[in-house]
C-alpha cells in the first residue's frame, strides 16, 4: 500500500470551510432578525400615528361647534413617556387658556371640549410615541378643511450600518369637520 501522506488534515480543512461558511449564514440571519425587529417597531409608530390622527377627527366632528371657526392649534406634551397628567400638554390658541377636566365636571362650551380633547390626545401621543407632538391646522373655507398632523421621532437601522439613525417623521390627515 501507497501511504497518503499527500491528504493528510485533508478533511480538516473541509470541517473549517464548512465552519467559517456556516458562521457567515448565521450572521447573516441575525442581522436579518435585528432587521425585521427594527422595521416592526417603525410600523408600529406609524400605525399608532395614523390611529391618533384619526382619532383626533373622530373628535373634531364630534365638536363641529368649535372646529368649524377654523382655529389652528399646535399640541406639545411634556413629561415621561408613562406620565397619566393631562395637565402636562402645552396647547396653543385660544384653547391654551382652557383647563377643564371634563371627566371630572361637564364641559359647558364647544372651546372647553376641544381644549379637553386636545390635552387629551397630546398625553396619548407622548405616552406612544417618542417625542411626540401634533398639530390640527385648519383653513377657513366652505367647509372648513383641517389638517391633523402627527410627528415622532423615528429610529432605523440599517442591515449594514454599524449604528441606526434617527429622523422626524410627519403623518398628516385632512378633516372637514
Amino acid at each position: 500500500m501507497k501511504p497518503r501522506l499527500l491528504q493528510a488534515g485533508f478533511s480538516l480543512i473541509e470541517v473549517l470551510i464548512a465552519l467559517v461558511v456556516i458562521a457567515i449564514g448565521l450572521l447573516g440571519i441575525a442581522g436579518m432578525q435585528a432587521l425585521a425587529l427594527s422595521n416592526t417597531s417603525v410600523a408600529r409608530q406609524r400605525s399608532l400615528a395614523a390611529i391618533q390622527a384619526a382619532s383626533m377627527g373622530s373628535m373634531m366632528r364630534a365638536n363641529r361647534g368649535y372646529w368649524e371657526s377654523a382655529t389652528s392649534v399646535d399640541v406639545t406634551a411634556t413629561g415621561a413617556s408613562s406620565g397619566t397628567s393631562w395637565s402636562s400638554t402645552t396647547l396653543s390658541g385660544s384653547v391654551s387658556s382652557q383647563g377643564v377636566d371634563c371627566a371630572a365636571s361637564t364641559c359647558s362650551t364647544p372651546l372647553q371640549m376641544a381644549a379637553y380633547d386636545l390635552q387629551n390626545w397630546g398625553l396619548f401621543i407622548v405616552q406612544q410615541l417618542p417625542k411626540g407632538t401634533g398639530r390640527v391646522q385648519c383653513a377657513a373655507g366652505n367647509p372648513v378643511s383641517c389638517r391633523v398632523s402627527v410627528s415622532w421621532a423615528e429610529k432605523s437601522v440599517t442591515l449594514n450600518g454599524a449604528s441606526g439613525s434617527s429622523a422626524t417623521q410627519t403623518y398628516t390627515l385632512l378633516v372637514q369637520p
